[in-house]
């Protein structure tokens, strides 16, 4: 008795009960009246990209370029935790939460259904014929564009503005902590209270959603495999293990469960990538893909900042604009999560970990799967775009495993690879929700873990919503009253890079170790 009340001192109310209110009211909207939310969440939607579409496009390329100035500007020689810190996990662990708590969900999703809709659906200011060449390397310079270097930096840039805060500074483990440099102590007030409710309810729904979205696919690869109906009962029995899965492996601590699923899980990452690139053709696959990353790189400036102006086809939005928001409604958390990493490691190591490596691994599985798709449906007489029509997108990576030998194999894998990627995207974000719903966390070396009971409430959150949003069809439309809170969190994005910014321009005040001196940190950690 004497524990729960301790706990029920610990947590920050301000925080949890606006951010639950916020979510009970639009699931219970969702449910009593879905076409009503519908349309609202449609309507909020479409008035921000009317209005605000050149502003989220300016914040994402933003995004890139402070985290390369932040790394490789003569601060990425800061050491995180001080000049004698030392790391607490080897890099190659740090990869693989870092790889496998982003976007590992998007790309087993994404990865074979993005390219092959491309192909058949060019942008319509290309003006390609289906499966044409331009259609083909489109597809893939726009998959690469809403996968690889955009996400990592927006989540790389959100990271960067809080880690330093936290290990060099001392400042307690939330996301209002990215801006004490511009508001000092009283960030930790009314409205420190406010953005860490924004940013609770809209990762709560997007996780709800990508809940939602993973299940079918889980769903979906039960039925292929074992011919398990994909049902709203099959649905609810994934999410009730998932979510226990999930959560225990969170309650157990970053250096258990979270760092032996991503090792796992990348290792068959990498499996599945070796595997694709020999089966389909791997000649094409490396021609092909070279040649779109140099177009993309060729083409990035114009990629990133086009906004179709004059023909306005609305493509730009529903694409672009869509995932650069996405990733924004994601970014806070997860950055707040790549804390927990980084102990002991420099600035210029966590841009490289965060960022660089991730981008070169998504270049090749878009490479590797959406490249070796096309080339299959283009040459090989594959039927994956007619499967993934038939069925849903929920088969896309099933379909392109059935074009291949040991098609029944490889879809175990698949399944499994889609298990553990939601396992550890939900277990990192329930680990950062429930610090963050806490007075005070501290995490001085990434070691410190919430109580479990909040663990357990906040895992079971994001359950009941999935399984509630799926029974009554809503998660496409929570995924678009989410996308909205991508407005708010994108302004957020560019206080907290000022913040950053200012916080390495008076480092005398608020780098507890160097004040000022960056020389201390000359020395190599072994």
């Amino acid at each position: 008795m004497y524990k729960n009340r301790k706990i029920l001192k610990m947590v920050n109310w301000y925080v949890l009960l606006i951010s639950g209110a916020a979510l009970i009211f639009f699931v219970a909207f969702a449910c009593i009246a879905p076409d009503a939310f519908s349309r609202a969440a449609d309507t909020a939607l479409a008035f921000v990209l009317k209005y605000f579409t050149w502003f989220i496009t300016l914040v994402a390329f933003s995004a890139i370029i402070f985290c390369l100035w932040a790394g490789f500007s003569k601060y990425g020689k800061i050491r995180l935790g001080g000049p004698e810190a030392v790391p607490r996990i080897n890099k190659f662990v740090w990869f693989a939460i870092a790889l496998t708590s982003g976007i590992a969900v998007g790309i087993n999703y994404y990865g074979v259904y993005e390219p092959i809709q491309f192909i058949y659906n060019p942008p319509p200011f290309l003006d390609a014929a289906p499966l044409s060449s331009a259609a083909v390397f489109g597809a893939l310079k726009y998959t690469f564009l809403h996968w690889c270097i955009h996400p990592y930096s927006i989540y790389t840039a959100a990271g960067l503005s809080v880690v330093f805060l936290i290990y060099n500074s001392k400042k307690d483990y939330r996301v209002c902590t990215a801006l004490y440099p511009l508001a000092g102590d009283k960030i930790y007030g009314a409205a420190g209270n406010a953005v860490d409710a924004l940013v609770i309810f809209a990762i709560i729904a997007g996780i709800a959603t990508s809940l939602g979205f993973a299940t079918l696919q889980i769903a979906r690869g039960f039925d292929i495999i074992m011919g398990f109906t994909s049902n709203l009962y099959s649905w609810v029995v994934i999410i009730a293990v998932i979510t226990l899965f999930y959560t225990l492996s969170s309650i157990s601590g970053l250096h258990r469960g979270i760092t032996y699923i991503s090792n796992l899980n990348t290792v068959l990452y990498f499996f599945v990538l070796v595997f694709a690139f020999i089966a389909v053709d791997p000649v094409g696959v490396t021609e092909l893909t070279i040649t779109a990353v140099g177009q993309y790189f060729n083409d990035f400036i114009d990629l990133s900042l086009f906004l179709d102006p004059i023909e306005k086809t609305g493509w730009i939005g529903a694409n672009n604009v869509f995932f650069n928001t996405w990733w924004m409604v994601f970014a806070p958390l997860i950055g707040l999560f790549l804390v927990k990493l980084a102990y002991g490691r420099t600035i210029r190591e966590f841009v490289v970990i965060n960022l660089i490596a991730p981008v070169v691994f998504s270049f090749a599985w878009f490479g590797i799967f959406g490249g070796g798709s096309i080339l299959l449906e283009k040459f090989y007489g594959a039927n994956i775009g007619e499967l993934i029509e038939q069925t849903g997108s929920d088969m896309a990576l099933y379909a392109f495993f059935k074009q291949l030998p040991w098609s029944t194999v490889m879809n175990v894998v698949a399944l499994v690879i889609v298990v553990l990627s939601f396992v550890t995207l939900a277990e990192s974000m329930t680990m950062s929700i429930s610090a963050m719903s806490m007075k005070q966390f501290k995490d001085v070396t990434g070691e410190a873990a919430p109580p479990r009971s909040i663990s357990i409430f906040w895992g079971s959150i994001m359950a009941v919503t999935a399984a509630v949003l799926l029974s009554v069809g809503g998660t496409e439309a929570l995924q678009t009253a989410s996308i909205v809170c991508g407005l708010p969190i994108a302004l957020l994005m560019v206080l907290m890079m000022a913040s950053y910014y200012r916080a390495m321009k008076h480092l005398r005040q608020y780098d507890d170790y160097s004040r000022g001196d960056l020389d201390i940190y000359k020395k190599d950690n072994p």
